[in-house]
């Protein structure tokens, strides 16, 4: 009878086996999740409420304060609003695709007809050691179609060429390599040296990336402002 147990055991160990592995084929894993964060940046609205699929993520910021905490969604297909603090109307939605793993800079911007909610993917890659990138979000109506020079703080704008030329409004530039450190950013008219944006200075690490938000002034129209966002440190 012992040896008959010993075989019916030793026979089910490899079915339970199988059974195990099955069952762990069969599961969904980890969830898939992305990152997101959101801005205010149309100028004469009050505080705004981000939400994806209806459920609040970003509540109650108010223009160009600064980049929301960055949180967590589902990725996948999701449908993005924005609305004034307290209200069921949508003054802007749009519907994006969320990989998994990635990162998202949201923001909503003023348009003449309706308010825009625009989705930016944010880079995973890291810069090497000693570099910076840097990339603009053209959130400014007023600023129209603009070129990004990324210098030393003493430089001659004159002697100087842009790293981005042409980036126009609600969209982005591409990321731009500089040297880390403490480097002055400066925004022209396309094709002038005229400075409608002067950061003077702004702090890059090595291996960061940043995000420069520009808006328009708090009451509308110029002085252009900018927000940063902190990407990677």
């Amino acid at each position: 009878m012992r040896v008959h147990i010993s075989m019916r055991i030793r026979t089910l160990l490899p079915l339970a086996a199988l059974a195990l592995a099955a069952a762990c084929s069969n599961s969904d894993g980890p969830e898939k999740v992305a990152r997101v964060r959101f801005l205010h940046a149309s100028q004469g609205r009050a505080a705004i409420d981000f939400l994806a699929d209806g459920t609040t993520r970003g509540p109650a910021i108010t223009y160009s304060a600064n980049w929301s905490a960055s949180g967590v969604v589902k990725a996948g297909s999701r449908i993005l609003t924005a609305r004034l603090t307290g209200s069921t109307a949508d003054l802007g939605s749009t519907t994006a695709v969320l990989a998994n793993s990635a990162t998202y800079s949201i923001a909503l911007a003023k348009r003449p007809a309706r308010d825009s909610l625009n989705v930016y993917a944010d880079t995973l890659a890291t810069p090497a050691v000693d570099k910076s990138w840097v990339r603009i979000l053209n959130l400014s109506p007023a600023a129209g179609t603009v070129d990004v020079y990324v210098t030393a703080a003493n430089a001659d704008l004159a002697t100087v060429t842009p790293l981005a030329t042409g980036v126009a409004f609600l969209k982005p530039s591409k990321y731009v390599e500089v040297g880390s450190g403490a480097l002055r950013v400066r925004l022209t008219t396309t094709g002038t040296k005229t400075v409608l944006l002067d950061i003077n200075t702004l702090a890059l690490p090595s291996k960061g990336v940043r995000s420069i938000a520009v808006l328009d002034a708090t009451a509308g129209g110029t002085p252009l402002q900018s927000v940063t966002g902190v990407e990677q440190n």
